[in-house]
């Protein structure tokens, strides 16, 4: 573990997802064990406001204030919290567990996806006791993750069986929904463009650039795609992948699943965590590994750079992909801040 890294009080059992308020003052922290934290980041660490939820909590973000955030997971629950009060206003559900939630500042708007295979848009700002659903839209497959490029209005929705969709946010912020059923709407024909993922095993992280044009993506078996939005044959043919997080163990090559992929806000290189404890940063453009990170005590379960490019929130707890190596690591839960990656990110020029 990096010697410097600022520790902050961690939930009881694994991170799912870290978030930064757009001011870069907080972060949420979301937990299997069915809450999220909320870390003030200014001076020295303090223990965390603390909400509970009914089940474990895959999903967080905050909204347009540092004060204000969303969150979702296996109760199927769409949450919005105001973080001065506390108070908690359920939007609506989805029909499984939600998978990922994001949301879009241009737009007011906030979308979510599910393992029910579905995207859903929620306007937050409806009237009391008016639906805030928008509109629902299919998906090919089960949705896994979610990832937004405001430098372009892209939404890139990474799905069961290589199934990936691009969706412009301007055409979902414009859906409304076609018909009312239930608590929810049922879902219309989907908005986005289909893209085959170019990993042949399962995606288990995605995040676009920072420049919108691409996003690279994580698998299972320790694979790194680099893709490109542009559809143009001269853009689709410099999308290339690679061979990371995997370590020699007697002799035999042992590949470990990539759980977190994130983007550098400013420079637009890229941080991959994954099962073998590692960190380490990349730069797509020239193609090699810039920076890595000491071995953490655990698996790398989460990533998330502030959006002032400063700070990397690291959540470390067991991703029971792999044995145990002792009875003591599925116990063991980190939160960490590094506080370096403004220069550790930053492109070498070549001389």
């Amino acid at each position: 573990m990096s010697a410097g890294d600022l520790s902050l009080q961690p939930p009881s059992d694994g991170i799912s997802a870290l978030a930064f308020s757009s001011d870069s003052s907080k972060l949420l922290v979301a937990s299997w064990d069915g809450t999220i934290q909320l870390h003030n980041l200014g001076g020295a660490p303090q223990p965390p406001m603390i909400m509970a939820h009914p089940a474990a909590v895959l999903a967080i973000c905050f909204g347009t204030s540092p004060m204000t955030g969303f969150s979702g997971g296996l109760d199927k629950r769409v949450r919005q919290w105001d973080f001065h009060s506390g108070q908690c206003r359920v939007l609506g559900k989805h029909d499984d567990a939600i998978s990922s939630i994001v949301w879009c500042t241009e737009f007011n708007v906030l979308v979510t996806t599910s393992w029910d295979a579905t995207l859903k848009v929620w306007d937050i700002n409806a009237a009391e006791g008016a639906p805030a659903l928008r509109s629902s839209h299919a998906l090919p497959a089960k949705a896994y993750t979610l990832s937004y490029a405001p430098s372009t209005q892209t939404l890139l929705v990474s799905m069961a069986h290589r199934n990936m969709m691009l969706f412009k946010l301007a055409d979902l912020a414009a859906s409304q929904a076609q018909a009312k059923s239930g608590d929810g709407n049922e879902a219309k024909e989907t908005l986005g463009e289909r893209r085959e993922g170019a990993l042949k095993f399962m995606t288990r992280s995605v995040a676009c650039m920072a420049d919108g044009k691409g996003w690279a993506s994580g698998s299972i078996e320790g694979r790194i795609a680099v893709e490109y939005v542009d559809p143009s044959p001269e853009a689709q043919a410099s999308k290339y992948a690679f061979r990371a997080h995997r370590q020699p163990i007697d002799g035999v090559d042992h590949a470990y699943p990539i759980n977190a992929i994130a983007y550098h806000p400013i420079h637009n290189t890229f941080a991959t965590g994954g099962s073998d404890g590692h960190i380490s940063i990349w730069d797509h453009t020239a193609k090699k590994r810039m920076k890595a990170y000491p071995k953490y005590p655990t698996s790398v379960s989460a990533l998330a750079f502030s959006p002032d490019g400063k700070k990397l929130a690291i959540g470390c707890s067991y991703e029971h992909d792999n044995a145990l190596s002792g009875p003591e690591e599925k116990g063991r839960v980190l939160v960490l801040i590094k506080e370096t990656v403004m220069d550790d990110c930053k492109p070498k020029v070549k001389a």
